[in-house]
């Protein structure tokens, strides 16, 4: 392996080689690549170029339970990253474009592992990442790289809480249940999709059930790649909860909750102003998440560490017989772009396959509306099933132009698509080119008071 421009030994001399990425592409810095890597249009097939054609780098076999540069202990990984909106509150300038995929699952070897010798430890305890600006329509060579190559290896309390992941999803495999793994199930490390998906998708056994599982990889969340994007960016990554080991052996529920418990059962009012926040009414949009990111202890609108482990945060306000006020809404669908995906690439599939946690007020028998209590949770595998039956009928309607056929409440135990625009004027096209007013899904009132009971 001699002659290489870099020590195959050091992890610092292939991450320095690596500065000769960024701000180009890979045709830009490497003078022969074949002819077919100009129109390769595959992202996918990045890392393994770079590997091959930059680092000119060829391991030995056995490279799945292995780090890339075997002898660095060292991990490459190329992902692609998008630009933020300048109206989005954070210091990089770019955000993920997806997770990070880090190696597949056998659910067979799954269950015969101990986290200590895992080979998604062995192989990712310590990674050289490289962004590169992702565009649709380029081929592979030609995108560029931006921000500096990040040598990353887990803080100690971001790796006590990727063990606690890695032992949650072993649980669901020895419980018989891969078939139902959910990215909601985790923080930061999740058991992802990774197949071709739809009805020939070759599916997987597993050890403890007939049962046959999708394929599905060890991955970190796109929230978690952002951490990685923000220390690329600055070389400083923010904490909020977990500030040691010992908060991340305790765990960010345990912790969340012991934030939120002194509160529970105190009037609304109350808090109102014992947080500052007199000035606006009960009925002001955002008042209720608000109180909640004080009780937290910020005064912003996202907590890093809930930013960083994709945790969705939503407020839910009970009647005193405990049934909602009202269904909740999530962002608005385009409607071509819809028509055009599959289940499993959807929108509302990555939604409901994420951990929220829920901040529950309720009104008392005087009409006193009082904190009641938290709840992190994660839709069931047999309410994602009724979803995905909600959202076909959502596709069909919308390919045959036919919005009146959208699933209501009285359609679906869990979901249903109605209005979410600023007025009737606030339309999208539909395939026939007429237009509608922009929809949304909403979970049914009767289900979130279900859930939380």
């Amino acid at each position: 392996m001699s002659g290489l421009p870099y020590d195959i030994t050091s992890s610092d001399s292939i991450k320095k080689y690596a500065d000769n990425l960024v701000g180009h592409s890979l045709a830009q810095v490497v003078n022969e690549l074949p002819l077919d890597a100009y129109k390769l249009t595959n992202k996918g097939r990045l890392g393994s170029m770079v590997e091959e054609y930059f680092f000119r780098y060829v391991p030995g076999a056995d490279t799945d339970h292995n780090p890339d540069f075997r002898e660095a202990g060292m991990e490459l990984k190329v992902t692609g990253v998008v630009p933020r909106s300048p109206s989005e509150d954070f210091k990089a300038s770019y955000k993920a474009k997806e997770r990070l995929v880090l190696t597949m699952i056998s659910y067979i070897a799954l269950a015969d592992e101990s986290w200590e010798a895992s080979s998604v430890l062995k192989k990712c305890r310590l990674m050289l990442i490289l962004f590169y600006l992702y565009e649709k329509d380029i081929s592979v060579s030609d995108l560029k790289f931006v921000l500096p190559p990040l040598k990353w290896e887990f803080p100690a309390e971001d790796l006590e809480v990727i063990r606690k992941d890695w032992y949650t999803i072993q649980q669901k495999v020895l419980d018989g249940k891969a078939h139902e793994l959910s990215e909601g199930d985790t923080f930061y490390l999740a058991a992802c999709r990774k197949g071709s998906g739809g009805e020939k998708e070759r599916l997987r056994e597993q050890p403890y059930s007939d049962i046959k599982a999708k394929a599905r990889a060890f991955s970190l969340k796109p929230s978690y790649v952002n951490v990685m994007i923000e220390a690329a960016h600055s070389e400083t990554v923010s904490k909020t909860l977990l500030e040691s080991t010992v908060d991340a052996e305790r765990g960010i529920e345990e912790i969340v909750r012991e934030k939120f418990k002194p509160f529970m059962g105190y009037d609304v009012s109350e808090l109102i102003v014992r947080f500052g926040l007199s000035d606006q009414n009960l009925k002001a949009k955002g008042l209720f998440h608000a109180l909640a990111m004080r009780i937290l202890g910020t005064k912003k609108k996202h907590l890093p560490e809930f930013e960083k482990a994709g945790i969705i945060l939503k407020t839910i306000r009970l009647k005193a017989n405990g049934s909602s006020k009202e269904s909740m809404s999530f962002p608005n669908f385009d409607f071509i772009k819809l028509a055009e995906q599959n289940w499993e690439e959807s929108d509302l599939y990555d939604i409901l396959n994420q951990k929220f946690l829920f901040i529950i007020f309720q009104y008392d028998e005087n009409d006193t509306l009082r904190f009641k209590k938290i709840m992190f949770w994660n839709m069931p595998y047999s309410d994602r099933l009724a979803a995905r039956t909600a959202w076909i009928r959502t596709q069909q309607a919308i390919i045959h132009s036919k919005p009146s056929n959208f699933p209501k409440v009285s359609n679906s135990p869990v979901v249903h698509v109605r209005p979410h625009g600023r007025n009737a004027l606030d339309v999208l096209e539909l395939p026939d080119g007429s237009v509608f007013p922009k929809q949304c899904f909403w979970l049914n009132a009767g289900y979130i008071a279900d859930q939380v009971r």
